[in-house]
């Protein structure tokens, strides 16, 4: 089973940048260009600004500037700042990938690559997410499970009480969360239990709607099924996903 990891960089607390905004930057350097650098970087032009201004507003200092007309007829191009915002980037995914390789040759993570490889043979849920058991609560036949995901964002599971003991579910227990893609939806605009933020990555239209890959915040990747009917924001696009309490299965580690 092949490891894989992705880095991102935040800021006092704001999220930062990760793969496809570097790249973003990146085009920005090479064309001089905003429009070429959305279109290489599979953004819309106001996607684009948007993560633009994301980055600034993290960073409090423009990472971008822009110049209108002038002899060369205007463009954009990095700040100084900007440039050492790639190459820091650069250095660190370089050493991350060092790391990675490092993980992927430690015996001692074979047991759980082998669970991992195993969830993956016997489930047909796209979304497998390790989580830790914070809480457990009683209502009624069921119980509430409060779950901790990677990067400190929460859950909630409803699970029977007969699952509970089954699983031996408890605080500090570790599961994995499968959730099937067409349960993860946007989030409606009313508060909700299990609202998840992230990054959109990716995103693949077809006939009846979109798929979207989603980094959550400093965790992992989350992907969600949406029809025509909501909202589709483009690629490097701030979203917050949510999925019901009842549509969450769990795994015992």
């Amino acid at each position: 089973m092949k490891l894989e990891g992705q880095l991102w960089f935040a800021h006092e607390g704001r999220n930062l940048a990760g793969q496809a905004r570097i790249e973003l930057l990146q085009q920005i350097a090479l064309t001089g260009s905003i429009s070429q650098a959305a279109r290489a970087a599979g953004m819309s032009y106001k996607t684009a600004w948007d993560a633009v201004d994301a980055m600034n507003k993290a960073t409090g200092a423009p990472l971008v500037q822009r110049s209108v007309g002038g002899k060369g007829g205007g463009g954009t191009r990095l700040t100084a700042a900007g440039e050492q915002l790639v190459a820091a980037f650069e250095r660190y995914q370089q050493e991350h990938q060092a790391f990675i390789s490092r993980l992927a040759e430690d015996q001692s993570l074979e047991p759980y690559l082998q669970v991992m490889n195993r969830l993956r043979l016997r489930t047909s849920a796209r979304n497998q997410l390790y989580a830790r058991v914070t809480q457990v609560e009683a209502q009624g036949l069921n119980d509430r499970i409060a779950l901790q995901l990677d990067g400190g964002q929460q859950l909630v599971a409803l699970v029977t009480h007969a699952s509970t003991e089954r699983l031996d579910l408890r605080p500090g227990v570790e599961v994995f969360a499968l959730i099937k893609a067409p349960w993860v939806r946007l989030a409606p605009p009313q508060p909700t239990l299990n609202r998840l933020e992230g990054e959109i990555i990716h995103l693949a239209k077809g006939k009846q709607g979109a798929e979207l890959h989603v980094q959550l915040l400093e965790g992992p990747l989350l992907i969600a099924l949406v029809t025509d009917d909501q909202v589709l924001q483009g690629v490097g696009q701030s979203v917050t996903l949510w999925v019901e309490p009842e549509q969450i299965i769990l795994c015992a580690v």
